[in-house]
């Protein structure tokens, strides 16, 4: 790592004379990084004023609920700011810095992204209707607060099993939100530090747009946070576009760059083992289904305003990864012969910002190279600090709804404050404290050099994924009992931790992954254990078990309104042939179909099993968004719940 050309803060020798020289060196190189991060901030700055008036707005408040309209959006998101919002959350350090990095490293294996980004969104399928419905009709901003009423007694034996499954899975979820936090920190420092070739340090860099996103998210909330969603959207489709045409120009793109890459990645990837034709399918699955548990991203579609956009939105955000994603993979792919002799061993082990070296590079070809490239860099810099952002509200949201709020009282007495203001104060003061808590773990994570920033997303599906049973069987099983799904989560919970922990079974474990030697991710085998002691304990329950009244809860306990979902089977399955068309075009966008270990072929300047995976990936996005279109149907409370409204259940009428 380059010392950083910033002064060291310790020093006594000339320090404001090195600071003011410094300045000097990085505002005459960086000027129009420097110009666009003004602007950045002049409208980050106008987006939370604006987003706090908003909040207080009587269209958009509820009345009395200063907690939720600072961490729900009031009466919730619509139109364009939700489309940005929700792209902007999946957007996050990895499609820029990790992609770049990973394309430039194992070639035509980062192209799993893009079907594993589509996936989610027909996973989303499962759950957003449904999920929309009920953050309308009963004020929903968590899935522990779904799942809390879901398991609620009569629909457990105990109340007691609604409470365990709501703090265990309020655990499952933290863990994305901090890997998340960290990843997003620790590509912002390798970005400045190699786009600026060590004028700015990492620890810099993170702590100047720790700054701006803690700003952001106090002043205006989620609403804040939606708001620069847009501007960063509009940043990132503009820079990805631009960049792409100037490196294209200046590099000559993927058709000169073919010859290096048919040097380096002359094969198609092994059947088993790393960075295989197994790793390449347990990634895509895994991903399709994990991130639906990612709380940040599960809160946009609770607070969405209007069903009719998020259904639109829904269906067109399939299509923003091949803008995207794909524009930094061939960064990354015309990196191999741009960068060639400029990196090597060091940058494998480090995983520096092969993006930022590129942009470095394009920056000082041209005057539009400088241009393009600082907006890009900039735009990277805007999407990690919104999914920093958001992860931060949700965590804030989670710790009140889920831990502050329930159980205040009985841990603090009967004069803990839980008014919507204080609560609102709680979430703040909670957001604090988890940028602290990622901001020192990133700090750990850049001195110590793992788990890389592919390692960091690989651990952070292993236990959102075990919260799957609770969630989608909850919304949609009628039959599914609390005892069962608390069997299996704690079944899951404990068999993918002994696994990710046990070095002879997660044979990456020293390098911070988690992975079997044949290819499959560990948590994928704990998930099979948790859904098999699911079914397990159902069968029991129905053929063993004596039947059982479940016990009410008592007047001291936690206040209860239990959720029937009913028997109805929703549009979106009663009709199984295209769930088994999309299931199929997913899966023949993995190329365990191809001989394994072959010789490359191309198709013009991209490889052969690359582009079909590219191929149907996009099939695949046009299936889920006929999908959206065509067989949502708006999901209706059955007559068994009490008719509660969002302002009472915001209030903490519940």
């Amino acid at each position: 790592m380059k010392d950083s050309l910033l002064p060291n803060p310790f020093s006594k020798v000339s320090y404001f004379a090195s600071w003011k020289r410094s300045l000097s060196v990085i505002m005459a190189n960086y000027g129009w990084l420097y110009a666009l991060i003004a602007l950045y901030g002049v409208a980050s700055a106008g987006a939370a004023i604006a987003a706090r008036h908003q909040n207080k707005a009587v269209a958009n408040a509820l009345p009395g609920d200063a907690m939720r309209n600072h961490f729900g959006a009031g009466r919730g998101l619509g139109g364009v700011t939700l489309f940005f919002t929700m792209s902007a959350s999946l957007f996050s350090a990895y499609s820029v810095e990790g992609i770049a990095w990973e394309a430039w490293f194992k070639g035509w294996n980062a192209t799993r992204w893009i079907p594993a980004g589509v996936g989610v969104y027909m996973a989303f399928l499962v759950l957003a209707p449904r999920l929309h419905a009920l953050g309308k009709a009963r004020g929903y901003l968590t899935l522990s607060e779904v799942v809390y009423d879901r398991f609620s007694a009569p629909n457990s034996r105990y109340q007691a099993t609604a409470h365990a499954i709501r703090i265990i899975t309020w655990g499952c979820l933290l863990l994305p939100i901090f890997t998340y936090q960290i990843t997003q920190f620790v590509s912002m420092g390798k970005i400045v530090e190699a786009f600026t070739d060590g004028a700015i340090g990492e620890t810099t860099g993170i702590l100047i747009f720790a700054l701006i996103m803690i700003v952001v998210e106090s002043i205006g909330g989620l609403r804040a946070v939606a708001y620069t969603d847009v501007i960063q959207g509009v940043m990132l489709i503009l820079g990805s576009f631009i960049f792409f045409i100037a490196s294209g120009a200046e590099f000559g793109g993927l058709q000169r760059a073919k010859a290096s890459l048919d040097t380096k990645f002359p094969k198609l990837p092994l059947s088993s083992g790393g960075w295989s034709m197994i790793s390449y399918t347990s990634f895509t699955l895994r991903v399709a289904v994990a991130a639906t548990m990612f709380p940040h991203l599960a809160m946009r579609l609770l607070v969405a305003k209007d069903r009719k956009q998020l259904q639109r939105g829904l269906a067109g955000m399939n299509f923003t990864f091949f803008w995207v994603q794909l524009s930094t993979m061939i960064a990354g792919w015309t990196a191999v012969y741009a960068l060639a002799g400029q990196t090597g061993v060091a940058d494998i082990v480090n995983q520096q910002s092969i993006f930022g070296k590129l942009a470095l590079k394009l920056k000082n070809a041209s005057a539009f190279g400088d241009f393009s490239a600082s907006l890009l860099v900039l735009a990277a810099f805007a999407a990690m600090i919104s999914t920093a952002d958001s992860g931060l509200l949700a965590f804030s949201t989670m710790f009140v709804r889920d831990i502050y709020e329930p159980y205040a009282k009985q841990l603090f007495g009967a004069n803990a404050p839980v008014d919507p203001n204080a609560l609102r104060m709680v979430g703040l003061v909670s957001s604090l404290c988890a940028l602290a808590i990622g901001l020192s773990l990133s700090i750990v994570n850049l001195r110590e050099g793992k788990p890389d920033i592919t390692g960091l997303f690989s651990i952070q599906t292993v236990t959102p994924i075990h919260a799957i049973p609770a969630v989608w069987g909850g919304l949609h099983l009628h039959w599914l009992s609390g005892e069962a799904v608390l069997a299996g989560l704690i079944s899951g919970l404990v068999s993918g931790l002994a696994f990710v922990l046990d070095p002879a079974f997660n044979v990456k474990r020293k390098a911070g992954l988690d992975e079997h030697s044949t290819g499959w991710n560990t948590c994928v085998f704990a998930l099979l254990i948790n859904i098999g002691v699911v079914g397990l304990y159902t069968l029991a329950e129905k053929f063993v078990f004596q039947p059982q009244e479940a016990t009410k809860p008592t007047a001291a306990s936690t206040k209860t309104r239990p959720l029937f979902i009913g028997k109805k089977v929703d549009k979106m399955f009663t009709n199984p042939i295209p769930w088994i068309v999309m299931i199929l075009t997913l899966l023949a966008a993995c190329p365990f179909w191809y001989d394994p270990g072959s010789d490359t072929k191309y198709v013009g300047s991209m490889a052969t099993w690359a582009f079909t995976s590219l191929f149907f990936s996009f099939v695949l996005a046009i299936e889920v968004s006929l999908m959206y279109l065509f067989r949502w149907e708006d999901y209706e409370l059955p007559e068994e719940n009490d008719d509660v409204s969002a302002t009472n259940v915001a209030s903490g009428k519940v």
